[in-house]
């Protein structure tokens, strides 16, 4: 499936804000239009036709034929592209092929990536002369709604569509799913006159041809200033997993988003930030053994708040790869292994005990089963281990990285390292065996 991209308007009230091409916007780093074309790359569409207009020179240089992005990049230009989108839109019939289904986005909607992969998997279900719109009637979760198309409904069917409709059940997000069928109906509507997208769409609802499928997400039209910032802080939420430890969501979050909103605005890679956070363990590490345990847990926690800096960042730029996640995942085992070092020999220095060493190594060998039981767990079995579900009462032991970085920092600033030593070495091996427990049930039962 190709997606058309509409970026042919001027964009006058985002444009007054930034002085530059509305699609070429930068939000969180990347300009509207490489939002766009990236967040569906994600969804497996790798073809791409933008209808140009009134910056066609500047987008043309700035996409280029789409290698840059891993995508491939054609251009129609639409030089009435002041009567309407409409007319925009049906720029598109000179490069349409027979038979062929198409995505419409606008250049300045951005999605959730979940809305867009719901939206693409009702390709199926859609008739031959059927045009999709994606519809949101989650109206209180709506930003800017009296700026909306609101559209208008009888039964389960759409009505009309209009800005101006007083009773409205929903609002039109601008995702197209079609055919030539739309491609008809904007010809029809441009031969009498009517130049805007609505036009064609509401000939499509009175004909019965257009069906809605309502979205579960959020998704906005970046249209002005205060668009804008709500997209960024959109995008900024977006980046918090679901799988979350309590430390990471409650506490490293409030300090990695804002780190992350800055630095999605410069170059600096993710690999860059792994390797920055390994440096900061080395400094944890050096100031637990210098006999300054205070400065070496606060290190400890910038750590861990980078340890999810450098993953949002990838997926905020669309930067994730297979070899990120391996560098990001043995970088963190080594800045693991030289904090508790640290702590270690700090310990010894002062005490020249015996019981240093011990829990030493029993921590070191404990901290690295959490990672290892999980991706061990689903190689065998080809499931997920979760621990909010299989762990039980044992899933609020801190015995994940987030959890252990956020110890280590109580342990430095309360000037307790021995304590926490041991408290390492109990919770990270309870935790490994309680999972083999848990998983010889699961297979078990799985056969």
């Amino acid at each position: 499936m190709r997606a058309v991209i509409l970026a042919a308007g001027e964009g006058k009230r985002l444009r007054a804000s930034f002085d530059r091409p509305k699609p070429l916007i930068r939000l969180c780093g990347l300009s509207l239009i490489e939002r766009s074309i990236l967040s569906l790359r994600a969804c497996g569409i790798k073809e791409f036709v933008v209808i140009t207009g009134r910056y066609r020179r500047e987008i043309e240089t700035h996409l280029g034929d789409g290698k840059r992005l891993g995508v491939a990049v054609e251009y129609l230009h639409n030089p009435d592209w002041a009567l309407g989108n409409g007319v925009s839109a049906y720029t598109f019939h000179r490069a349409y092929r027979p038979g062929e289904r198409f995505l419409l986005v606008m250049a300045d909607h951005i999605f959730e990536p979940k809305v867009l992969q719901d939206f693409l998997a009702q390709e199926q279900r859609l008739a031959p002369d059927q045009v999709l719109l994606a519809a949101d009637r989650d109206l209180e979760q709506v930003f800017d709604l009296e700026e909306c198309t609101k559209i208008k409904m009888s039964g389960d069917k759409p009505e009309r569509l209009g800005k101006d409709l007083k009773n409205f059940s929903s609002v039109d997000c601008g995702l197209f799913m079609g055919t030539g069928t739309l491609l008809d109906a904007l010809g029809a509507a441009i031969d009498k006159g009517a130049y805007a997208l609505t036009d064609a769409v509401n000939a499509l609802a009175a004909a019965g041809r257009l069906k809605l499928h309502f979205i579960s997400g959020r998704w906005i039209d970046v249209d002005d200033r205060d668009s804008h910032l709500q997209a960024e802080k959109m995008l900024l939420n977006a980046l918090i997993p679901s799988k979350d430890g309590f430390i990471s969501k409650n506490l490293n979050r409030r300090f990695s988003l804002p780190i992350t909103r800055q630095l999605a605005k410069t170059k600096v890679t993710p690999n860059q930030i792994t390797f920055l956070s390994l440096v900061v363990a080395a400094a944890s590490a050096l100031a637990f053994g210098l006999g300054r345990p205070w400065a070496g847990g606060l290190l400890a926690q910038f750590c861990s708040i980078l340890d999810g800096v450098d993953g949002e960042i990838a997926r905020l730029k669309f930067l994730q790869n297979k070899f990120g996640a391996l560098f990001d995942a043995v970088l963190d085992r080594y800045a693991d292994y030289m904090i508790v070092f640290g702590m270690v020999y700090g310990w010894y220095a002062q005490a020249a005990h015996p019981s240093a060493l011990v829990f030493g190594v029993l921590a070191l060998t404990g901290i690295p089963m959490s990672m290892l039981f999980k991706e061990k767990y689903h190689a065998l079995t080809g499931s997920t281990y979760i621990p909010e579900l299989h762990d039980g009462v044992l899933h609020y032991l801190p015995a994940n990285r987030d959890g252990r970085l956020f110890l280590i920092m109580l342990g430095g600033i309360f000037n307790q390292v021995p304590l926490v030593l041991i408290l390492l070495a109990l919770i990270t091996h309870l935790q490994a065996l309680a999972r083999l427990v848990k998983a010889r049930q699961l297979m078990q039962h799985h056969g």
